[in-house]
């Protein structure tokens, strides 16, 4: 017999004591009656549904969210179809990206059918989506960018 073996048998004639590893008395089931054994098994299924839920939560978030897109910027203006009468009070969704001043004027006049008045000094470009009617709009873009436009009735 090697030396660890008889530190080993040593070992368990020391500490072994009769009935000390009967499964009855074992140290598992012996404290734990059977609710606080549903009870815990309870508490994991919860905790797993819960971590559950918020990975749900999370990607259904991060895929309602506009992905930025990278490369070189692009001028995009899109605008809904007019009327002949002006509709400032109508609710329309605009949406420019690096658009300059001048593009975004005329994409206002023609989407809302409406005059835009004020300078339009300087080269500011303007990305933006907005929804909303015209004369938000005209004030969105007044705040953001400094202008002093303004909708002629």
């Amino acid at each position: 017999m090697t030396e660890k073996m008889k530190k080993s048998l040593q070992f368990v004639t020391r500490f072994y004591s009769p009935g000390a590893l009967r499964p009855d008395d074992s140290f598992i089931t012996e404290g734990l009656s059977f609710w606080k054994r549903h009870a815990v098994a309870a508490s994991i299924i919860g905790a797993t549904l819960l971590a559950a839920a918020a990975v749900s939560t999370y990607l259904a978030l991060n895929t309602s969210r506009p992905q930025v897109e990278t490369g070189a910027p692009e001028t995009e203006v899109t605008a809904s179809p007019t009327d002949e009468t002006p509709d400032t009070d109508t609710v329309k969704e605009m949406k420019f990206e690096d658009a300059s001043l001048p593009e975004v004027v005329k994409a206002i006049e023609e989407a809302y059918g409406v005059k835009v008045a004020g300078t339009t000094e300087g080269q500011p470009s303007l990305t933006l989506s907005y929804k909303g009617t015209a004369e938000d709009l005209v004030a969105a873009i007044n705040d953001l960018l400094g202008t002093n436009l303004s909708i002629e009735k």
